[in-house]
C-alpha cells in the first residue's frame, strides 16, 4: 500500500501519546540542544520555516513572530497541538511519503526531527523537501543511524511494539543518508 497502513500506524501512536507528549518529550529527546543552537544559528526575522513532523510545534512556537512557520504531522492531536501553541502558524495533515503542496511555497528554512525514523525512503522524502528549499536554504533533519556491532542494528528495520500498535523504525548507514542528501 505505498507505506499508508505503517504511516496510519505512526499516526494512531502519536495521536494517542498527544495530549502526554510534552510531559514525555524530556525522555524523547535525544538531541540535546542542538535544534535550538541550528534555529539560532540560521533564524532571520521573516524567514519561512517548514517543520514535517512538527508534533505540537516545541521547536517552532518560539520563533520570532514575525517567521511564517508551516508544520506538517500525520497527528491532527498534535497539530491541535501545535495550534494552541503558535496560532499564526499554518497546520496540516500531510504524509512526508508525498511532496509538499506547491501552495505552501517555498522556505529558508526546514527542520525534520524525530519523524524519519518512520521513513522507508529517505532519498524520496528529502527529494520532495529539496525541492520546496529556497536557494540558500537550510534543513535539520535526523535519522537513527544503523550502526555495525551495535545491539539492534544488525537490520535496516526493527519492528517495535507500542501499548497497541506496532510500528517500523528504520535505521540508515551514514553512507545510505550521504547518498539520499546528495540525490535530494
Amino acid at each position: 500500500d505505498g507505506g499508508r497502513s505503517e504511516e496510519a500506524a505512526v499516526a494512531r501512536v502519536y495521536g494517542e501519546i498527544a495530549s502526554a507528549y510534552e510531559v514525555l518529550y524530556p525522555s524523547l529527546h535525544r538531541y540535546g540542544d542542538r535544534v535550538e543552537r541550528f534555529l539560532a544559528d540560521v533564524m532571520k526575522p521573516g524567514m519561512r520555516v517548514l517543520d514535517v513532523g512538527c508534533g505540537p510545534a516545541l521547536h517552532t512556537r518560539g520563533l520570532d513572530a514575525s517567521v511564517d512557520v508551516v508544520g506538517l504531522d500525520l497527528a491532527p492531536e498534535m497539530l491541535e497541538l501545535a495550534k494552541r501553541s503558535r496560532p499564526s502558524g499554518t497546520w496540516r495533515v500531510h504524509s512526508y511519503l508525498e511532496p509538499v503542496p506547491e501552495d505552501l511555497g517555498t522556505f529558508d528554512v526546514v527542520l525534520v526531527i524525530g519523524c524519519l525514523d518512520f521513513c522507508d525512503d529517505l532519498p524520496r522524502v528529502l527529494g520532495h523537501l529539496g525541492r520546496v528549499m529556497k536557494p540558500g536554504a537550510r534543513m535539520l533533519f535526523t535519522v537513527l543511524e544503523r550502526r555495525p556491532g551495535v545491539e539492534a542494528h544488525e537490520a535496516s528495520t526493527r519492528r517495535v511494539r507500542t501499548a497497541d500498535t506496532d510500528v517500523t523504525l528504520h535505521l540508515w548507514s551514514a553512507e545510505e543518508t550521504a547518498r539520499a542528501v546528495a540525490a535530494a
